[in-house]
């Protein structure tokens, strides 16, 4: 939001004006573009001018693009054009308005003259009134007046009617022929003879008028002056604020040389051998007169140089002018640029008239007066009008409102018109900007997520008032991008507040938005159909288009309109129309072919007639760049490209040579302006740029220009070398034609030249001389980023864009920080679509692996990359490439690298791991034909599965989480139940919900399934606490069931029916009618009971109405009686059903466990109100025990669930294959007895998918083999998923567990081998670490592994119980020899080389272990309960409480046998847990906190002996309870005693306080010189240990939350660690300087980390039971650059080294 400005009262009224959507006088749009006319006269200034677009425009673009993010563009009409007159003569109006233009958009500086002593050519007036023309006509001579007749026709079709100059060529045809030279310039030469004829004719009429009073002296000055005056009137005479943007360089030649008139002329006007006084005195009267007049004497530049025989002006000879002159001419234009941006103006209105449509005025009028919630959607076919139609209504709005006290507020976007307006995500950030300041919300609350997002962006509407109404309007819903998933309308609110109307308008057919649309909003009334404006309508528009252009046409001409408009009247075609007959003269002549019939026809004679007029090659070629383009061209890239197409340029100077080799901005200017409104301006990536209006127009020239492949091919590729900068500040070649070669006296036919195009870095560096960059100022190449891979690609460039792009680090790591991920991992899909490559493809999947993160902080991309894609580094060129510059590059910004492979890769069946659910994630539906994936844990959240991004989170703030999802089959809606006993009514298109403690009723209930109806009574009723067991949805009613009770509800919540079952329920669905199917037990069964078999019953009953009664006298004769889907049938262990009910398939008592069908058939007396299950035939023959019947989507398949794995049955073949589960894997259904089960067959029916525990098992159903199993999930999965349509092409699956997360795999690549991470099962709650044996010893509750440091595998897991142990703590020695571990009540010693017990004893409630003696010995601390507890009557104590007293012991046990060396016993206070106790420093003393007398105090004891040495009373000023002690390196007779305040050092030897530290938490570094300050709101500093002075600060006292942290020192002393747990990341600093040298985000939370004992590398052990290491690479350190090259040599020396053994190995197995 802009900053508003209180002293300047004007522009915060402007500022609110804009943001209340007041769209009437506003000022022009903030520009991006400085854009100059330099005008001039044509001869005199071509050596200045020259040196200008050589040397100082470079410097000028490159100075706004880095300084400011401009563009910088020049127009110059003189320079590169060898003849000022033209054959439309059409040059001084191109002049005028590009002066106009000029001053429209450019910041600061828009006009520059350069005036010497020449006053230049003077045109030919091309359009004179008739009246003027009869007089000139009446004083003229008998030629003249048949000269100027011949030339000047008359054209009646303009108001008032105007005589035209004719074309030059409508009388001399070869005055343009270049293909007949001779004859070309003989009538060049007529011309110009003709021409001083028809000057002479006009300027003696204008004079004679002017004599006899008929005409006034600026009447008669405007048939002479020339095109320069006429510019310096128009840019500076009659400008505003000429002083901010204008500038005039004046030049004084002395002693020029008339005679030599070769020179002369150029620098003079000259006629007829001599000075022009005429001209000379007009010049003066402009440049000495007029001019400063206006233009402060600081605006005018002066210079006086000498004549030069040689050539007049030269450079060699007037170098040191010409330097002066350009460094005079950069510095002011840089001083305007300054001024100009610190002045700029924001906003524009654009208006267009508007005829008709009062019917649909109308119909909106109501609605914005009306009472609708509901938006309002106005839908049609391209070029219908429905733009002008929706701004039209937003115009009228206001006038709408029934209020006129209130301050309505409008709030308009036209979408796909900018880059920002063409995503979801930056449209709802700039609505919510607008609706925080409208409603005077803090907009620093505005989320960045897009769920989130969302949710604020409706929330705000509600801030909507009575006095404050809103009006939205958003255009064009079809111009969305799909990214985000903003074509499923979910962020549209269905359901409008109070006080707010929302109008959006869309194309029918389009991504399907309007059906989508028509899902949402239920009103039929609120879709307004624009139709095209009707052959009346059509007429009436052109008519009063016609009269505001001054213009008409003739009743011939109206009838070949008329005739094309009874055929096509959409407004765009009418526009094309209007276009072409506003050009018709009233001479020229009309033919059928002069208007198309329909909009593509009309573009295309559009084109055509562009192409005539101003060339083929160049119109082509200039249009064929902008349609080539992703989003556009700025004017200065169109004309960068031009200048480097060597067909252009060989085509504009196959006649002269030009000064410098670039195309004339003349030529482009005629092109545009022959474009009015088809090629329109608008923003991308931060630049004005040109594009076509209508995406018509687009289409069109795509299949005019760009149909040849090669072709097209060659455009994109010459765009992709612009952006690639290949041509920057170096000549590219060209060829001369043999023609020019003669022509030009060359010597060869090979040419080079400077193009003086920009260059193109991915960030443009600031002119700051400071040595660190303030990342403040970095501004990146946005048009690089965005338009190189998109050129790259379709230019079929492949290694160009492997190099430059997907495998360049910069690119990708600059794209990333300035753009969104998705645009990031689009380039990837985008390149995969043209051509297939795999490491395309791993990186494409890595970068979406990691897009929490990377989305959060792009500085984690080397992390990302080498933690996912380390193993493919041998077998992966560009991989390994990409890897490398991460890990040079990288290092600027991360210096935290991977040791090993530490994150999931990417090439085997995991597409994503989806981890935005804080619980375990019990349902899962794929909604949206495959788009989208809905979960539940304690939120909805909905992801989008084309990106793994989050489309929606909605959270109903409830306790505990949901249990069971049921979604409606039209997926409007979804109900879901808790573990509270609630359930939940969400809308799934508005993501409104209502929530509901589930109520039993006592009315109206009856018995169903096993029994005879009864009422219900308190007796036989679930109580209130019975819990929720499921639900059923239909489209219009759901069931909610607890063990025997089941209620039925309208979709709007309101309760139908509460019905009792006698047995079990086990499950229900709701039909249409409503009627219910339920299936129950036959017999009570508990849950944990196991029976030979399930005795089910499976049932149907009507569901009454609220209001039913059961009067038998009311029945209505006429009303067909109600039939009952299904009949009552018993059946055992499972059933399944086809959709249509017509086929169930089960086993069936007398038969055992095999496996029949039953069809669904009428009743043989009761055929009109009942039906029944009736047997058809025997599927199989089964003696396995099944558990559950599943059906492929299509039904050609059943799956049945055995003990040992899966029997399939094909319905095509009448076959069954077996499918079993490996080794000692077997299905088990425990729990509540259920009818599914988490298996299921893929969308093809290739494949079965089953899981069992945390495991994913993947069968093969044509052979029944196991194919593959996934390993991924560290907890029991939940709900199995597949996607029943190849969404994508992808065979996806998808699985939720009890580990949080939601996994989607792709059984494509199902075979492929995957890269399985070492990690434990549990959170890691102690770590030590090994650096000589390079292991790492990890504890979590249930495991003790050892990690080999070098490639994080698990060399073995510790455990002294076959069947595993609990383990307490652990530790081992720094040698990796031997550890000691409390697991299962007892203490085990190990030899890790031998990865066996030394020495076990029980050994139970063990608190600490702790080595000292030089590791030679364990200490260990045990709590229990005194034997003799005696009730206290202390006064500390709290009155009425009895507490009991634990003794502490402390047993030091030598390593590794386990002999008890010593023991220490000590009492502590009642019900305390006990303190840790410390070694000091060189194993001086043995600490422990004991009581005495009720009061803490420290036992020093012997290490060595165990002998009582002293204690020492804690009765210092300001003592806390001790939550800590620390040993002070180097310092064995000192301590630190840490609590919550602060920390105290004693001193052992004097039992005295050495110093109190009240920022001190127990943090040293292991010399003993400084500690870390680290409090938990955040911050973080470094201190001298010895005074507690901060010696420097690494993190400034920001508010980050109250967060716990981990922070220490690396043992060598040179950098700090610090992890923050509210933001997740791991900082790393330097000591020394206290820079930051990595920012890590981590997967998950840390639990433990420590760095090695070498300070090279961190190992961290996250609450997942992952274990990590990075290595600590300082870029300002050389030495651990070294470190981290020659740790990859011998990582990759050893994995060549396993697969070449393993490669061996293979033939002898």
């Amino acid at each position: 939001m802009p900053e508003l400005v209180p002293t300047d009262a004007q522009e915060v009224e402007l500022i609110q004006h804009v943001f209340y959507g007041k769209l009437n006088n506003l000022p022009n749009l903030a520009s991006k573009i400085v854009r100059i006319f330099t005008s001039s006269t044509f001869t005199d200034t071509s050596m200045e001018r020259n040196s200008l677009m050589q040397h100082t425009y470079p410097k000028l673009k490159e100075y706004c693009r880095e300084k400011h993010g401009l563009e910088f563009q020049v127009v110059d009409m003189r320079w590169g054009v060898r003849d000022e007159a033209t054959d439309d003569h059409k040059t001084t109006e191109l002049c005028m308005q590009e002066i106009d233009n000029c001053q429209r958009v450019s910041v600061g500086p828009n006009f520059v003259v350069f005036l010497g002593q020449k006053y230049g050519y003077r045109p030919l007036p091309t359009k004179i009134e008739d009246a003027e023309f009869q007089l000139i006509l009446s004083v003229s001579s008998k030629d003249d007046a048949r000269l100027l007749n011949q030339w000047y026709k008359l054209d009646s079709n303009n108001i008032p009617n105007l005589h035209c100059l004719q074309p030059v060529s409508s009388i001399f045809t070869n005055f343009t022929n270049k293909a007949h030279p001779r004859l070309m310039e003989e009538d060049q030469s007529q011309w110009w003879e003709t021409m001083g004829k028809l000057n002479r004719a006009v300027r003696i009429g204008a004079l004679e008028l002017f004599k006899q009073g008929k005409f006034s002296a600026h009447d008669n000055h405007r048939y002479n002056w020339s095109v320069t005056e006429q510019e310096v009137v128009r840019g500076i005479l009659n400008a505003k604020d000429n002083e901010d943007h204008t500038l005039a360089f004046f030049r004084h030649i002395e002693n020029i040389n008339v005679g030599l008139l070769r020179h002369s002329i150029k620098f003079i006007d000259i006629a007829s051998k001599q000075i022009d006084d005429e001209a000379q005195r007009m010049l003066s009267d402009l440049r000495d007169v007029r001019v400063p007049a206006i233009l402060p004497e600081t605006s005018i530049i002066r210079y006086t140089v000498q004549w030069s025989d040689e050539d007049g002006l030269n450079k060699n000879v007037h170098a040191d002018y010409l330097q002066d002159f350009i460094d005079t001419f950069y510095r002011r234009i840089i001083d305007l640029i300054d001024r100009g941006v610190g002045q700029q103006k924001s906003l524009a209105a654009n208006r267009q008239d508007f005829q008709g449509r009062t019917d649909i005025l109308e119909r909106v009028r109501h609605y914005v007066q009306g009472t609708s919630k509901q938006p309002l959607v106005l839908w049609g076919e391209g070029g219908c009008g429905k733009s002008s139609v929706l701004a039209k209504i937003a115009s009228e709005s206001t006038s709408w409102l029934l209020s006129k006290t209130c301050t309505p507020i409008r709030l308009v976007r036209f979408l796909g018109t900018t880059p920002d307006s063409s995503s979801i995500g930056p449209l709802l950030r700039s609505v919510c900007q607008q609706l925080s300041y409208v409603y005077q919300v803090p907009d620093n609350t505005i989320p960045v997520e897009l769920s989130q997002l969302t949710n604020h962006f409706k929330r705000l509407l509600e801030k909507a008032t009575v006095d404050k109404p809103l009006c939205m309007f958003f255009d064009s819903l079809d111009q969305l991008s799909s990214a985000d998933g903003a074509h499923s309308m979910s962020w549209l609110p269905p359901t409008l507040p109070n006080h707010v109307k929302l109008i959006v308008s869309t194309l029918p057919g389009i991504f399907n938005i309007l059906n989508t649309l028509r899902n949402l909003i239920d009103s039929r009334e609120n879709f307004v159909q624009i139709k095209p404006l009707g052959e009346e309508l059509g007429k009436i528009v052109l008519k009063a288009w016609l009269a505001r252009h001054n213009r008409t046409i003739t009743d011939t001409q109206w009838s070949l309109v008329h005739e094309r408009l009874a055929e096509c009247n959409i407004p765009l075609y009418v526009k094309l129309v209007f276009d072409e007959i506003k050009l018709w003269k009233s001479y020229t002549k009309t033919e059928e072919k002069d208007l198309a019939k329909s909009v593509s026809t009309s573009i295309n004679k559009l084109l055509g007639r562009i192409e005539n007029a101003h060339g083929h090659i160049l119109v082509e070629h200039a249009l064929s760049y902008i349609t080539a383009s992703k989003s556009g061209l700025s004017e200065a890239e169109l004309e960068d490209l031009i200048s480097l197409d060597e067909t252009v340029l060989n085509d504009v100077y196959q006649y002269h040579l030009p000064p410098i080799r670039r195309i004339p901005p003349l030529l482009w200017t005629r092109i545009r302006n022959d474009l009015p409104n088809y090629l329109v301006e608008r923003e991308a990536e931060g630049v004005s740029v040109v594009s076509w209006y209508h995406r018509q127009f687009a289409e069109v020239s795509h299949e005019r220009y760009l149909a040849n492949s090669d072709e097209r091919r060659t455009y994109h590729s010459q765009m992709a070398d612009y952006f690639l900068g290949i041509w920057a500040g170096c000549p590219k070649p060209f060829q001369f034609s043999d023609n020019q070669k003669r022509m030009f006296n060359l010597t060869s036919t090979d040419g080079e030249a400077d193009r003086k195009v920009p260059a193109q870095p991915l960030i443009f560096a600031t002119n700051n001389a400071s040595a660190t960059v303030d990342v403040s100022t970095v501004r990146y190449n946005l048009r690089k980023l965005s338009e190189l891979p998109f050129q790259l690609i379709r230019a079929q460039r492949e290694e160009d864009l492997y190099t430059h792009v997907l495998f360049n680090y910069d690119f990708i790591h600059a794209k990333l920080s300035c753009m969104p991920l998705n645009l990031c991992i689009f380039d990837y899909e985008s390149a995969l679509e043209s051509v297939y490559h795999k490491e395309v493809k791993l990186m494409s999947d890595a970068l979406r692996l990691s897009s929490s993160v990377l989305a959060a902080d792009p500085s984690n991309l080397p992390c990302q990359i080498i933690g996912r894609l380390l193993p493919f580094y041998t077998t992966c060129r560009k991989i390994a490439s990409f890897i490398d510059q991460c890990e040079s590059t990288g290092l600027q910004v991360m210096g935290l690298v991977p040791a090993f492979n530490t994150l999931a890769s990417p090439g085997g069946p995991l597409v994503y791991s989806l981890e935005a659910h804080q619980f375990a994630v019990y349902g899962l539906e794929v909604v949206s034909a495959g788009q989208y994936l809905l979960t539940v844990s304690s939120k909805f959240i909905v992801f989008d599965l084309s990106s793994g991004d989050i489309v929606r989170i909605i959270d109903p703030k409830i306790e505990g989480i949901m249990t069971f999802l049921a979604v409606a089959p039209d997926q409007r809606y979804c109900i879901t139940t808790t573990i509270s006993n609630q359930y939940i009514i969400c809308n799934l298109l508005t993501g409104e919900f209502i929530l509901r403690d589930y109520q039993p009723s006592s009315t109206n209930q009856q018995q169903i399934g096993g029994g005879a109806m009864k009422s219900i009574n308190k007796t036989n009723t679930g109580s209130p606490s019975d819990p929720l067991l499921g639900a059923a949805v239909s489209n219009t009613h759901f069931a909610l069931w607890t063990a025997k009770v089941y209620q039925v509800y309208t979709n709007k919540g309101e309760l139908l029916t509460t019905q009792m079952t006698r047995y079990q329920i086990i499950q229900i669905e709701v039909l249409d009618g409503p009627e219910v199917e339920i299936v129950c037990r036959s017999e009570d069964v508990k849950d944990d009971q196991d029976v030979v078999r399930d005795r089910l019953v499976i049932d149907y009953s009507f569901v009454p109405p609220i209001d039913y009664s059961t009067d038998t006298n009311n029945t209505n004769e006429n009303t067909p009686p109600r039939c009952l889907t299904g009949g009552r049938k018993n059946i055992h262990s499972a059933l399944v059903l086809t959709r249509d009910k017509r086929r169930m398939y089960t086993c069936c008592e007398i038969n055992d466990n095999n496996v029949e069908m039953y069809l669904n058939k009428s009743h043989p007396i009761n055929y009109t109100t009942q039906r029944i299950w009736a047997f058809d035939h025997q599927l199989y023959e089964n003696k396995d025990r099944i558990f559950s019947f599943i059906l492929s989507n299509d039904e050609n398949y059943l799956m049945a669930v055995t003990f040992k794995g899966f029997k399939i049955f094909s319905f095509r073949s009448y076959l069954w294959k077996t499918c079993l589960l490996p080794g000692s894997v077997r299905n088990i259904m425990s729990g509540t007895k259920r009818l599914t089960y988490t298996a299921a067959f893929s969308h093809d029916n290739r494949y079965c998918i089953a899981c069992v525990k945390s495991s994913v098992y993947i069968f093969e159903i044509e052979w029944g083999d196991l194919l593959a199993s996934f390993d991924s999930h560290f907890g029991r999965i939940l709900v199995l998923k597949c996607l029943s349509t190849a969404t994508g092409g992808n065979n996806y699956i998808i699985t939720t567990g009890m580990d949080k997360t939601t996994k989607v795999w792709n059984l494509q690549n199902a075979r492929e081998k995957s890269i399985t991470i070492a990690q434990l099962d549990k959170t890691i709650e102690m770590m030590h670490i090994s650096t000589e044996t390079q292991i790492i010893l990890a504890q979590t509750r249930t495991q003790l592994c050892l990690f080999d440091m070098k490639n994080g595998s698990i060399l073995g897991q510790l455990s002294a119980n076959p069947h595993g142990s609990i383990y307490q703590c652990t530790t081992m020695c720094t040698n990796g020899l031997f550890a000691a571990s409390a697991e299962s009540g007892n203490l085990v010693l190990w030899d890790i080389e031998e990865r066996k017990p030394s020495f076990v004893t029980p050994l139970k409630n063990v608190c600490q272990l702790l080595l000292h003696s030089a590791e030679t010995m364990v200490l260990v601390l045990t709590c229990e309960a005194a034997v003799a507890a005696v009730p206290s009557a202390s006064n500390n104590a709290p009155a009425g409480n009895t507490y009991l007293g634990q003794t502490v012991r402390a047993v030091s046990y030598a390593l590794p046998d386990g002999d008890i060396v010593y023991e220490i016993t000590s009492n502590i206070k009642r019900m305390n847990q006990p303190k840790k106790v410390a070694c000091t420093a060189e194993d001086s003393y043995i600490i422990c906190i004991e009581e005495k007398k009720n009061s803490e105090v420290l036992a020093l004891y012997d290490p060595m002996t165990g002998e009582h040495v002293y204690n020492i009373k804690l009765n210092y000023s300001g003592y806390k309870d001790i939550t800590s002690m620390v040993p002070i390196p180097k310092q064995p007779y000192l301590v630190g005693l840490i609590d919550v305040e602060k920390g105290v050092v004693m001193n052992l030897r004097d039992k005295k306080v050495h110093i109190v530290l009240p920022k001190w938490s127990g943090q040293i570094s292991n010399d003993g010189k400084y500690g870390l300050y680290a409090p938990t709101r955040g911050g973080l500093e470094i201190f001298d240990f010895r005074n507690g002075k901060v010696v420097r600060t690494l993190i400034g006292k920001v508010a980050e939350g109250v967060f716990d942290v981990i922070t220490f020192f690396t043992p060598t002393n040179q950098h700090v660690i610090y992890y923050n747990k509210g933001k997740r990341t791991i900082r790393v600093f330097r000591s020394i300087d206290g820079r930051q040298i990595a920012d890590m985000r981590c997967p998950a939370k840390v639990r433990q980390a420590c760095a090695t004992h070498d300070g090279r590398a961190l190992v961290v052990g996250y609450e997942d039971g992952a274990v990590q290491m990075f290595l600590i690479v300082d870029p300002y350190e050389p030495s651990t650059i070294a470190y981290l090259k020659q740790w990859r040599e011998q990582q990759f020396e050893s994995a060549m080294e396993s697969t070449s053994q393993e490669t061996v190995e293979k033939p002898s197995e």
